[in-house]
């Protein structure tokens, strides 16, 4: 009597599993890992988040990433660019062949960080001079302009955070002397460099841009004994730039909802103090984190960076040289562009000194004063 409900227990079975018509349903992990598994199955699909307070980044957006990126910027106004093209500079591209480690105590030549390659610039939203910033780096994703960065030493690139995030380092292209991405200066040889890797900050946050910092490793250095490019100072530490004039670089739209500018352009803002850009202007305290600082005009607005200036330099000069500038800050994000009470926000470079030096090893460092002075 066992032996047969026995067998019509094992009979039931295989009726159950091989027997049914109806399909059961299947989940098979995404490509990635085991927890983007589990978080594809619990966690609601992307775009069904409550959108947060009107703030844009100021990159370009004519590169599209979604097949190729996870890029989660919010932004619920359009302040980016719309019909950037890309750059026609003739170079000849060097063959990918990167080397991933240099030698932490390999030569490195004397050299000075921060000096423009002309004391006579325009201010006040013109055009630069040619190569007047020789730390200005193109980024270009597919080929195509994208954001802005900075060179900080012969082998990292400074930049924002969300310019890159989930960007591969493969699809990233950095161009140094570049003044007219349309029409090159044919005098001049553009320098060219791929990038082997990318490091967002572990604790940026894509909603709030908090921690809106990235740095680029390039695939070899660049040649600090070229007097046409240099990399700018790294920032006092502690030092607020509070009511300081400053400079933003960038190759920007020259107006919200404009298209990005050919040439390399430039205008001077005023550094605004933390407690006056938290209570006096359109963005709500808790907006403005510790490693925020705004720049701008409140009364009057129009002077400021805007779409594609993203990761692009907020430099000051030094007190005891005027023609020597440090980073104070990177070009993250704001309320549309010059608004009057809605300054532009960037991220505040002296706050992650011991970061970058955790993660630009390897690299050669120009000093920002003279020998004799350490």
């Amino acid at each position: 009597m066992k032996k047969l409900q026995l067998l019509i227990a094992v009979f039931c079975g295989f009726l159950c599993v091989f027997g049914s018509t109806t399909p059961t349903k299947r989940v098979r992990p995404l490509q990635g890992n085991f927890f983007e598994w589990i978080s594809s199955i619990f966690l609601p699909p992307p775009g069904t988040t409550t959108p947060t307070t009107e703030v844009t980044t100021r990159k370009s957006t004519t590169t599209s990433l979604s097949s190729t990126t996870s890029t989660t910027t919010s932004t619920t106004s359009s302040l980016i660019s719309s019909n950037t093209t890309s750059t026609t500079t003739p170079i000849t591209s060097p063959t990918y062949s990167p080397v991933p480690n240099f030698p932490q105590d390999r030569y490195c030549v004397s050299c000075r960080c921060g000096f423009i390659n002309n004391l006579n610039k325009i201010v006040g939203g013109e055009e630069t001079r040619v190569h007047q910033y020789p730390w200005m780096a193109v980024i270009l994703i597919h080929d195509r302009f994208y954001c802005s960065g900075s060179l900080i030493n012969d082998l990292y690139v400074l930049t924002a955070g969300h310019c890159v995030e989930g960007v591969l380092p493969e699809l990233l292209t950095l161009r140094f002397l570049e003044h007219n991405r349309t029409h090159p200066n044919e005098d001049v040889v553009v320098i060219q460099r791929y990038v082997t890797k990318v490091k967002v900050h572990e604790l940026y946050n894509p909603q709030s841009f908090d921690n809106d910092i990235a740095v680029l490793r390039l695939e070899r250095p660049v040649d600090m004994e070229n007097r046409r490019i240099r990399p700018i100072c790294l920032p006092i530490q502690g030092h607020s730039f509070d009511h300081e004039l400053a400079v933003v670089t960038g190759w920007g739209a020259q107006k919200e909802g404009g298209s990005a500018s050919d040439t390399l352009r430039e205008v001077q803002v005023v550094v605004i103090p933390q407690s006056v850009c938290r209570n006096q202007t359109t963005y709500r305290p808790g907006q403005i984190t510790d490693n925020m600082m705004c720049a701008g005009y409140i009364s009057e607005g129009g002077k400021d960076a805007c779409g594609g200036d993203s990761g692009g330099p907020l430099q000051t000069t030094f007190d005891e040289q005027p023609g020597q500038y440090q980073l104070a800050g990177i070009v993250s994000w704001g309320a549309g562009c010059a608004r009057p009470k809605s300054p532009g926000v960037y991220t505040r470079v002296n706050q992650y000194l011991r970061w970058l030096r955790s993660n630009t090893p390897g690299a050669c460092h120009c000093m920002p004063y003279p020998e004799e002075d350490y």
